[in-house]
């Protein structure tokens, strides 16, 4: 198999002008990675639906021992980014990229043969390392391979195949869980690792991307001490928060609160995932620079206060009442994680040091990580607990927040230093 020795396409032929030529992104790499993605995902999706059932009955845990093992590995994974994106820069992303696809298979295949919380507990910390640095890297080898001006597009389109692969991993997955047994769940979960062994060999399809060479006075650590950079993704991972509204509060939310029927529920969520699949890259279009991407930032936490205010006045109201509430407030808040995924992708880029991209994506990262990993406490109390007053409080903080983005990213910019040109270590 040969591989491309560049990132930039022929003159385009008569399928690009196709249907699916329109739906596809131009740059062949993108292609390249979106493919990967979507068979990553679909397995991801095998995962997400069967893997407590699989720790709980096949390997016979214990519901506290898979959420204490799950918590180290929160734990153990959220700090992985930074390391291995310091070393995807200085290695080579798509080598580095690679190798953790294979580290997440094999964590895959070892699964079926764990037997006891300690083996359980090494293994999947071996699979967040993998997921987690993977994100970082993944983020890195985008910035190296595409240009400066795609780079927060390819994200978002590779965000929608991420949602749709996902999606279908998931229904497809449902026709082995009405099976209920052993040998489905265990066929899941083996499906998810040749997912990763596949997803890896489709990656060797990318252009090598050479080692960055770091200018003689950066530290190993610069991204940890960019304190204006780590100001910007600090506001990020708090307004990171909203994501896990439709996961953790809302599900709650109407099954307790409302009058909404409880099926209901899966119309809500669905539709979020459509709206994420056919307008994220839509939603990017004019994210261009670390100006643009703040004002979309701003924007999107405002529309979360509005999402937070409706969803909150579906309490205690009649089905009729509620669901329209609910479906208006769900359409607006899906319509600000269009925005708010956009100018995060801007933001991340556009304020790192080009010679040192996946430690930046891994410190973007980090701070997303530690923010949501509290959101399930910070959310149950304040949307569960508090009710109605929560769920506003929760949108004026969002929308707070939200408004110190555009000021403190224009510090961040002004605080950038010319680079010298980008070179490699080969």
């Amino acid at each position: 198999m040969t591989a491309p020795t560049g990132v930039t396409d022929p003159a385009p032929d008569v399928a690009a002008t196709s249907l699916l030529g329109r739906l596809l992104p131009s740059d062949r790499s993108a292609r390249v990675l979106a493919a990967a993605t979507l068979v990553n995902m679909v397995g991801n999706g095998f995962y997400l639906a069967s893997s407590m059932l699989f720790f709980t009955r096949v390997v016979q845990l214990s519901t506290t021992e898979v959420g204490e093992g799950l918590a180290v590995c929160a734990v153990v994974g959220v700090f992985a980014g930074v390391p291995l994106g310091h070393l995807a820069d200085r290695l080579g992303a798509r080598e580095v990229f690679i190798a953790l696809q294979l580290v997440q298979a094999a964590a895959m295949m070892l699964f079926p043969l764990v037997h006891g919380f300690p083996a359980f507990l090494a293994v999947v910390v071996v699979a967040a390392v993998g997921q987690r640095g993977g994100t970082a890297v993944g983020g890195a080898l985008i910035a190296y391979i595409a240009t400066p001006a795609r780079r927060t597009s390819t994200r978002a389109y590779l965000r929608s195949v991420i949602n749709a692969g996902t999606a279908v991993g998931v229904a497809a997955a449902g026709f082995a869980l009405q099976a209920n047994s052993r040998h489905d769940y265990v066929l899941l979960v083996l499906g998810n690792g040749l997912t990763f062994l596949l997803a890896a060999v489709i990656l060797l399809w990318l252009p090598r991307v050479p080692p960055r060479q770091a200018p003689p006075q950066a530290s190993r650590a610069e991204a940890l001490r960019d304190r204006p950079y780590l100001a910007v993704a600090a506001l990020s991972g708090v307004l990171a928060f909203q994501y896990d509204v439709m996961s953790v509060a809302l599900p709650l939310w109407v099954v307790q609160e409302t009058g909404a029927p409880r099926w209901s529920l899966s119309l809500l969520l669905v539709g979020n995932t459509a709206v994420i699949v056919l307008f994220q890259v839509r939603a990017a279009r004019g994210v261009v620079d670390v100006t643009s991407a703040g004002r979309v930032t701003r924007r999107s936490a405002v529309v979360f206060l509005v999402s937070c205010t409706a969803i909150a006045l579906a309490a205690g109201t009649p089905a009729a009442v509620a669901l329209p509430l609910l479906a208006g407030g769900v359409l607006v808040h899906s319509v600000g994680e269009l925005w708010f995924a956009a100018g995060t992708f801007e933001l991340g880029y556009g304020l790192a040091r080009d010679h040192a991209q996946g430690q930046y994506q891994g410190v973007f990262n980090l701070a997303a990580g530690l923010a949501r990993s509290a959101s399930p406490l910070v959310l149950t109390t304040l949307c569960l607990e508090w009710g109605r007053p929560g769920w506003i409080v929760l949108g004026i903080g969002l929308a707070v927040t939200g408004l110190a983005v555009p000021p403190v990213a224009a510090w961040a910019a002004r605080s950038r230093l010319p680079e010298p040109p980008l070179t490699s270590n080969s």
